[in-house]
């Protein structure tokens, strides 16, 4: 039986889900490959005890899924013997028998299943010791690890597939990213040493590879390699052929123009309102590292689905001292341009996990490393087990670190943004400010009182802002506040938000007139063109006017897709219905005038 997406209930809030909502909708014209987002190694938040047992397995992944995970490191090992990849480092031996056991034995015969039942068996190169647990499900002990002897890339695959059928709505969906880092699998007879090298026949054949295993579930909803190449090579065709609001922020990447006038990039990526919404498309799959024992698994030939190693992911050593990022920050206060400030790709290496004396204090430092981090234009990595516990049994630590990685708003903002019954009527008119004596978070304010300064975005520049001198409503710092070459803005991605707020924070520092310290909001809060004036959930740019552009309740969305499609299907069968009806009696008309005597017979139209 495939597993199923099937997370625990209520892991995430309404205000959780307008912040994920938010944050992707500001940036939803920025380039991928600048995007902060929060990643997790499946090792570390599924295996961490060295327990691989695939009910659990699943359990797990769709916790972190429903968290909101954009990222997972995939480790994977190819067994020989077993012909498959496995999550489990070690083979399983094929001789070991698929039985549960009610005592210790060095017998392989069957016997009653209890609930805590081990058995030591014969196995082809060594021993397996079967473990039941209380489920009745099988786990094999095989030195330092205990394994379920069917947890395959196919149960992943599964999840996933699962997952991407049941959230299809505007406001759920979401890009995904896959980095495998493949291994081989060590010999049940020795658990604990490396693997042998993999070589000749012994190498996953073509219906083996991990390309052919994806392809054949997940194809419809991958953005291939082969498809960047074709879409950056004419950039008229393809990302600029779409609406404006789907089209990438070119600041963020290289273009050139032939004499034809066709523009192309060698470094630029979609966006991901034209992956999400143009193409239909959700995942993002590259090889990570790849071990000497594997190195003759050849590449090439996955290029059609699967990026090179380490394409999608440029790791970035840090040095952290005390929650402060030393350095690998991509902050610099002496550059203002993306070619200067490359965050491409950025991931961190392994977080620290916090010395926290006790639960509380361990997951406050936790957070506040990750938000820094994420702050400084990096997606953090989780790649050790928070807590010593993994997201199946205990989400909470995961959920902490995945909600600190959101950069925008404060925390138990945007307040109000649960969704009320009448879908259409906001529930205030509500504005989003910059709050300095938040580290630079946003909340949420009314849209005309009290009077604050605007962010002004310098000739659209990501990095270069300028504050308006003039205190004035939302409406009117958006219509004639920012000076001349400048707009209202607001920062799309974490390193713009770092920008702006360090900008403002040294304006305030030299007597600008702002002070993170004064009870004043006019002291302490900037504009950001970012309002929710319409939906209460939807939150949109482009000055008070502009229109959310969707429902803000995903199950209204989808009543009232069905609506359209069973109103489209009623309008066809009345039209099919008029049109049988016209040829029918247009047929009988001609009819009459086309009979015809043929030997005292009577025939309709032409005879045969």
């Amino acid at each position: 039986m495939s597993l199923k997406y099937d997370p625990d209930a209520s892991l995430v809030d309404a205000t959780w889900i307008a912040v994920f909502l938010s944050e992707r909708d500001v940036a939803g014209q920025i380039p991928l490959n600048f995007i902060t987002t929060s990643a997790v190694s499946l090792r570390a938040a599924c295996f961490g005890k060295n327990v691989y047992d695939r009910n659990s397995a699943g359990k797990c992944i769709s916790n972190l899924l429903e968290l909101g995970y954009r990222r997972f490191v995939v480790d994977l090992y190819w067994s020989v013997e077993g012909r498959s990849w496995n999550f489990c480092p070690v083979t399983i031996p094929n001789e070991a028998p698929v039985v549960t056991l009610s005592s210790t034995t060095t017998s392989s015969a069957t016997a009653t299943p209890t609930s805590s039942s081990t058995t030591t068996v014969d196995a082809a190169q060594g021993t397996a010791t079967v473990i039941s647990d209380s489920s009745g499900s099988r786990i094999y002990e095989l030195g330092p690890y205990q394994c379920s002897d069917n947890l395959y890339l196919s149960d992943m695959i599964d999840v996933f597939l699962d997952f991407f059928k049941a959230t299809t709505s505007q406001l759920n969906v979401y890009t995904r990213f896959i980095s495998f880092n493949l291994h081989a699998a060590s010999s049940a007879e020795a658990p604990s040493r490396p693997a042998a090298k993999v070589s000749g026949t012994d190498l996953p054949t073509i219906s083996e590879r991990i390309d052919n295993i994806i392809d054949d579930r997940l194809y419809h909803y991958i953005y291939t390699p082969s498809q960047l190449a074709d879409e950056r090579s004419n950039l008229n065709e393809s990302w600029y052929k779409v609406d404006d609001g789907y089209k990438p922020i070119t600041e963020y990447f290289t273009i050139h123009e032939d004499e034809d006038g066709i523009q192309s990039t060698p470094d630029g990526w979609p966006c991901t309102k034209y992956i999400q919404l143009a193409e239909e498309e959700r995942l993002l799959l590259e090889y990570g590292s790849i071990d000497p024992q594997m190195e003759d698994y050849t590449l090439a030939n996955d290029n059609d689905i699967i990026f090179p190693p380490e394409y999608l992911t440029a790791t970035t050593p840090l040095s952290i001292r005390d929650d402060e990022i030393e350095t690998g920050c991509f902050y610099n206060t002496e550059a203002f341009k993306v070619s200067e400030v490359n965050s491409s790709w950025a991931v961190s290496n392994s977080l620290p996990m916090p010395v926290g004396s006790n639960r509380t204090q361990f997951l406050g430092e936790l957070a506040g490393m990750v938000t820094n981090v994420t702050a400084c234009g990096l997606t953090p990595l989780i790649n050790s087990t928070i807590l010593n516990s993994t997201a199946d049994n205990d989400y909470d630590p995961y959920r902490n670190a995945t909600l600190s990685a959101a950069w925008a708003w404060a925390i138990g903002e945007p307040r109000d943004s649960e969704v009320t019954d009448n879908i259409n009527e906001p529930s205030g008119d509500r504005c989003a400010v910059m709050d300095l004596s938040l580290n630079g978070h946003w909340r949420v304010v009314d849209c005309d009182q009290p009077l604050r300064r605007g962010a002004c975005r310098v000739d659209n520049d990501p990095f270069t802002w300028t504050i308006s001198d003039a205190e004035s409503s939302y409406p009117d710092a958006y219509d004639h506040g920012c000076p001349e070459n400048t707009s209202l803005g607001v920062p799309r991605t974490a390193l713009e938000n770092t920008y702006l707020y360090r900008f403002a924070s040294d304006r305030s520092s030299a007597g600008g007139g702002m002070d993170p310290a004064s009870a004043d909001p006019q002291m302490r809060e900037i504009w950001l063109d970012f309002n929710s004036r319409h939906i209460a959930s939807c939150w949109v740019s482009g000055g008070p006017d502009a229109q959310c552009p969707y429902a803000s309740d995903p199950h209204q969305l989808q009543k009232r897709a069905v609506l359209v499609a069973a109103i489209a299907g009623i309008v066809i069968c009345i039209i099919t219905a008029l049109t049988l009806f016209v040829k029918c009696n247009t047929n009988r008309r001609n009819s009459r005038r086309s009979k015809r005597v043929i030997q005292g017979w009577e025939y309709e139209g032409v005879p045969s």
